[in-house]
């Protein structure tokens, strides 16, 4: 019976950790989402974020669950975030297909990789491939969200944007500027996306390293109360 309460308390602890990554997390993506300034940053016609890396935390700390939940609010936010550019190409992003769709993907797919190498890997070797999948999990976000933008906004393939959002005149100006994906790929992928890694690879695996080495901490004591008790 005692064993038995102990695995039930683990299991409530780490629902309780889990509720509240994921409730910081989303509170710190509407925040960054919200004040001018710190989440998004406007290059060109389009603007750039670093709310990627709350979802790469949560993916980091909480695995494929809390990456999708994250990766879900990101979208959400941005579609919201979308509502205050009319006229511009940010505008599209009130499609849900190019604003949470990517989004949600992103937290998913870095969620499953690092919980994949988490169990493959050592702790020392999965600290030090963290660093460079941060950035590649960048990549990736921003080559997912390039795609869906070109492909359901420029192409408009389920005619959502120009039928049901009336954002004619904005897909026909990106229609007469980009004429194929890799001349639209290559436009903003150069202007952005390296500030977007280089600001990854330095503070996500700086933050998850401060809570793993915290976490270690407490159950180090843990265990040492638990052995003096027997």
């Amino acid at each position: 019976m005692r064993y038995i309460s102990k695995i039930s308390n683990m299991k409530n602890q780490q629902l309780l950790r889990q509720i509240t990554l994921n409730s910081v997390l989303i509170g710190l993506i509407a925040i960054f989402t919200f004040v001018p300034y710190i989440g998004y940053i406007t290059l060109g016609p389009i603007s750039f974020t670093d709310i990627h890396i709350f979802v790469l935390i949560g993916a980091l700390l909480g695995g494929w669950q809390t990456g999708a939940i994250t990766g879900l609010a990101f979208g959400f936010m941005s579609l919201f975030k979308a509502l205050s550019f009319p006229s511009t190409v940010d505008y599209l992003f009130v499609n849900p297909f190019i604003s949470i769709l990517p989004r949600f993907l992103f937290g998913l797919i870095s969620g499953l990789i690092f919980d994949l190498l988490r169990r493959k890997l050592k702790p020392k070797a999965y600290i030090g491939v963290i660093y460079p999948l941060t950035g590649v999990l960048t990549f990736m976000h921003t080559i997912l969200t390039l795609v869906c933008l070109y492909v359901f906004g420029v192409l408009d393939v389920f005619k959502i944007s120009s039928s049901l959002l009336g954002l004619d005149e904005i897909i026909k100006s990106l229609n007469e500027h980009y004429s194929n994906i890799w001349i639209f790929l290559g436009s903003f992928v150069a202007l952005g996306s390296v500030g977007e890694i280089v600001i990854s690879i330095i503070l996500v695996p700086t933050v998850y390293l401060i809570i793993y080495n915290i976490r270690n901490g407490k159950n180090e004591k843990i265990e040492e109360n638990n052995n003096s008790q027997n």
